[in-house]
This record gives C-alpha cells, sequence and structure tokens, in this order.
C-alpha cells in the first residue's frame, strides 16, 4: 500500500472511495487521489491475448479516431519530425501518425501481446517491447512524446518523467492524456449509488489506476521534472461510452464535451469537466 503521496510527500490521508474492498486516498495537505492497490511496476499483462478481440479493437481503433484525428490536426499536419508513443498499446494512435510521411514514429509498450498485435496487424515495426527507462531510445532525439492513457498506471512518476525528459529535443513537446479526478470521482459515486458495485462497471478502476490527477496536481509533478510550460486543451472525446456503439449515448457524451469547453473558457481555465490533455514544453 502506499505509504504517502507522490505529490507532496505527505502521510496524512482519507478514504474517498471504496471500490471492490480497494480503498482510493485523497492527501489531507494537497488533495491528491491515490489507489490503495499495490500494483507491480512491471505488470505487463494488460493486453492479453482474450483482450485483443473485435470489441477490443473497435473500443482503441473506431471509437479513438475522432480524438486522434483532432490530435494530428494540431501538432502534426503540415510539420515534420519524430514522435515517440510511450505506452502504445495496440498501436492505433501510432498508425494514424504514421499516415503523415512528413513524420517518423516509434513506439514503446510493455505488453508483449500488445506489441505483437502492432506488428503484425497493423506492420507497425519500430515499438520497443518493455519499459521506457529500459529503451534505447537516444537522447534529445524527439520532438513529440505521447503519454495516452498511462501517467495514471505508474506508482511512481517521477522517475519515469525524468527519463521522458532527456528524450525529448530542447524544443520538444509532451502531450499527456489522462482521467481527471474532478470528474471521474462524481461520475464513480453516482454509478455506485444507483448501481452498488457490479464488476462489469468502470469506477476508478483502482486497481489500474494507482494516480488520479487534477490540473493542480499533474502541473506540480510536470514543474518538479522541469516542464515549464504547461497548458491544458481539449480534444474531440472517444466516440463511445464503455464500448457501446449506442448513437445516444455517444450524442450525450458529445454533449458533455462542448459544455466542458464552454465552462472551461467561461471560468478563465479553472473548471475542467474533461478529461485531461495537457500540453508541457521545456527548457534545458
Amino acid at each position: 500500500m502506499p505509504t504517502s503521496c507522490v505529490i507532496c510527500g505527505n502521510t496524512d490521508k482519507r478514504v474517498i472511495f471504496e471500490e471492490f474492498d480497494i480503498d482510493v486516498f485523497a492527501c489531507k495537505k494537497c488533495g491528491h487521489v491515490f489507489s490503495s492497490y499495490n500494483i507491480d511496476p512491471n505488470y505487463n499483462d494488460y493486453f492479453n491475448n482474450k483482450l485483443i478481440n473485435s470489441k477490443e479493437q473497435f473500443w482503441w481503433d473506431e471509437a479513438h479516431k475522432a480524438m486522434y484525428n483532432d490530435f494530428c490536426q494540431r501538432f502534426i499536419q503540415n510539420k515534420k519530425g519524430k514522435l515517440l508513443d510511450v505506452g502504445c498499446g495496440l498501436g492505433y494512435f501510432l498508425k494514424t501518425v504514421s499516415a503523415y510521411p512528413s513524420w517518423e514514429v516509434f513506439g514503446c509498450e510493455i505488453s508483449p501481446q500488445a506489441v505483437n498485435f502492432a506488428k503484425e496487424k497493423l506492420g507497425l515495426n519500430n515499438i520497443f517491447c518493455g519499459s521506457i527507462q529500459d529503451s534505447d531510445f537516444n537522447k534529445n532525439s524527439f520532438d513529440i512524446i505521447t503519454l495516452w492513457d498511462v501517467i495514471e498506471h505508474i506508482p511512481e512518476p517521477d522517475s519515469f518523467l525524468k527519463h521522458i525528459f532527456t528524450l525529448l529535443k530542447k524544443t520538444g513537446m509532451l502531450f499527456i492524456h489522462t482521467p481527471n479526478i474532478n470528474i471521474q470521482l462524481p461520475k464513480a459515486r453516482l454509478k455506485k449509488n444507483l448501481k452498488g458495485m457490479n464488476h462489469d462497471i468502470h469506477y476508478l478502476e483502482a486497481k489500474d489506476h494507482i494516480n488520479i490527477y487534477s490540473m493542480e496536481t499533474i502541473s506540480r509533478i510536470l514543474y518538479r521534472n522541469d516542464f515549464k510550460q504547461i497548458r491544458f486543451i481539449h480534444l474531440k472525446p472517444i466516440q463511445s461510452v464503455s464500448g457501446s456503439k449506442s448513437p445516444v449515448l455517444k450524442f450525450i457524451k458529445n454533449l458533455w464535451y462542448y459544455f466542458s469547453v464552454v465552462l472551461f473558457w467561461l471560468t478563465f481555465k479553472r473548471i475542467n469537466f474533461d478529461n485531461l490533455f495537457v500540453v508541457a514544453k521545456m527548457e534545458k
């Protein structure tokens, strides 16, 4: 069980949610939310042969396509460079970027099953299988490094971010997509109150999401790892709710997205009920 907060080091915490006998804590000093689950830092079976089926492919491919294309229109189109996707999963984001011939794309993924899928099914060969700290990528070599749904799985993010910092060029950019505790926790509590605890429902995913960030807490951990220019953006949402293909649920999700964007700007970027999309640049 984590004994202290990774953001401020405080050991005083309180339980704010319980998920299948796993306590989720909030730090009493800085408010950071983290799971009590003792995850194996080298756990590599998130994608297994059973999971890589048509439903799983729909989720990572078709449902994510609008989000990935939105990213490319902002940061890839009409530019050139070298991109590394850390925790690249099945490889669908890399496949999207590889359609731009002016970009070299590389991946890093700890799951052998996912790497095999990306190579055999998507034809992606520039993927290192293992942790980023064990990779042989050259320092100061990437224009963009992306972390799609990765940092919440990392129990000790400082050494992870420090290594990523060394791989970026001086003018490079780190992009992070991660859940936002300010919306995830109310949703989890609502689901629990309405339906109780059900293994078919996603709550806070306490066995996988060890650190769940807010704008404030993820900014703090990025600043202390030498990322100085930090801003929050919005990308189109995943076009599915929990893997469903329901057009009604998709419509509601998109409506919520537009509401969140408007609220973000009306409150001068203080209230964010969208997922966290973080752009961080560096000073070396």
